[in-house]
């Protein structure tokens, strides 16, 4: 029978929980697992995150709270990588992490994205621990539509992806989407993927209520300008062009303030060098405002001082930084895609717009954003939906469920040993 006490060792190979969302490549992963770990840490387990050293700077280890350790292992170069890079490093990093295990060993190991996956997965087997994994975002082949998800950044990921789905001992899916692609998509065993809904700070991502908030207020409501957000790494995935074309179709004097925030992965500068160009092919410069990647309390605040947050993104497995806004108190206008329909209540906390034929369209978007700034009654009602929504969903709750799931785990796969012991015995 395993104890109370768990020791989790997380896996997140090419992005670190110390990185800011936002910037390199970190993003809604990097939010979800520190989240997730600190919540394990304040139940009283003992928590390990092993990620690739990408910088000189930080310590080997680095201990983040109570129970909760960072572990910087050196393979390949102490560099930011682009993603597709990290293939090349998955079998010194496993080899590095059988030696942190042998070292200090875990009773369980969980992967983040498939590159974890693959460099973790000899390494549950040799030390005989079980290996749950979680994807965060499923490749599509390469002709496929962005709205079919990412592409595969490097040659092995789709193969990857679908070895994991068939050999590890658990998937752990954000959305019931995601579950639904990775049994269709990857041929998984539905009966070894179970869904652990996220949560959100709702301390830190909260309405606004500051005497600037009142400001912003009556500067709106005597004709100034409302303000429109996105946020998130600048990848196409992303769909920020669509805004950025949709803000330009609207009535100039009805548009709203345009509020970009995140900064391009690290292959990702031709993205971001179009955006800029589209904002000043539309003649937008003096209304949109590029911040880069923003610490979590500069992003709450300027989340909670927007009208709307717009996510035009073609494909997400849950999409976290709606929930974010809900929390906020702040509707969102998001595309009906993937784990979007779960983080946004059509009509109730927000607005999703049908992926075909109007999911691309500009027009279609400039009409929802408009009808909405210009309707502050429902804005309002919207956005205490999204906050009631929001309170229901916390980051404690989301650790509980994981906790379940690994001892269900733990416990089935503990149960053939404890049989063939009992047999031994008996003979």
């Amino acid at each position: 029978m395993h104890s109370q006490r768990l020791r989790i060792g997380f896996v997140m190979l090419h992005t670190s929980p110390l990185d800011v969302p936002g910037t390199k490549d970190a993003g809604g992963m990097n939010v979800v697992v520190r989240a997730q770990a600190e919540a394990l840490a304040r139940a009283g387990h003992e928590v390990t995150i092993f990620t690739r050293r990408s910088d000189p700077a930080p310590a080997p280890r680095t201990v983040l709270a109570s129970g909760l350790t960072v572990v910087q292992i050196d393979a390949g170069p102490p560099r930011l990588l682009a993603k597709g890079e990290h293939e090349g490093v998955m079998d010194r990093f496993g080899e590095l992490l059988d030696a942190e295990l042998r070292a200090a060993p875990v009773e369980l190991l969980h992967a983040e994205h498939w590159f974890s996956g693959i460099a973790a997965l000899p390494v549950a087997r040799a030390h005989g621990v079980p290996l749950v994994q979680s994807y965060h975002s499923i490749a599509a082949p390469p002709e496929s539509p962005l709205g079919a998800g990412e592409r595969p950044e490097s040659p092995g990921r789709l193969a990857g992806e679908r070895r994991l789905a068939h050999e590890v001992d658990l998937v752990i899916a954000v959305s019931e989407a995601e579950r639904r692609t990775v049994i269709e998509r990857l041929d998984g065993d539905e009966d070894r993927v179970r869904v652990v809904p996220l949560g959100v700070d709702t301390e830190l991502f909260h309405p606004c209520d500051s005497p600037e908030c009142e400001e912003d207020r009556d500067w709106f409501g005597s004709g100034g300008r409302p303000e429109a957000i996105v946020v998130g790494r600048l990848h196409p995935l992303k769909g920020f062009d669509l805004v950025i074309d949709a803000i330009a179709v609207m009535d100039p004097a009805r548009r709203p303030m345009l509020r970009v925030v995140g900064s391009p992965p690290p292959d990702g500068d031709d993205y971001a060098r179009s955006l800029h160009e589209a904002v000043a092919r539309h003649g937008l410069l003096a209304t949109t405002a590029f911040d880069g990647a923003l610490r979590r309390r500069d992003l709450a605040e300027r989340i909670r001082r927007a009208s709307i947050m717009l996510v035009p993104s073609h494909s997400e497995t849950f999409g976290l930084v709606a929930l974010e806004a809900a929390a906020s108190g702040v509707p969102v206008i998001a595309r009906d895609a993937g784990g979007l329909r779960e983080a946004v209540i059509d009509g109730e906390t927000g607005v999703l717009i049908p992926v075909d034929p109007a999911g691309d369209d500009p027009r279609v978007w400039a009409e929802a954003i408009d009808r909405l700034l210009a309707d502050a009654p429902r804005r309002e009602r919207m956005g205490a939906a999204a906050r009631a929504y929001a309170l229901r969903r916390s980051w404690d709750a989301s650790a509980a469920r994981l906790l379940e799931v690994y001892r269900e785990l733990l416990a089935r796969v503990s149960a053939p040993a404890q049989r063939e012991t009992s047999v031994v015995s008996k003979e």
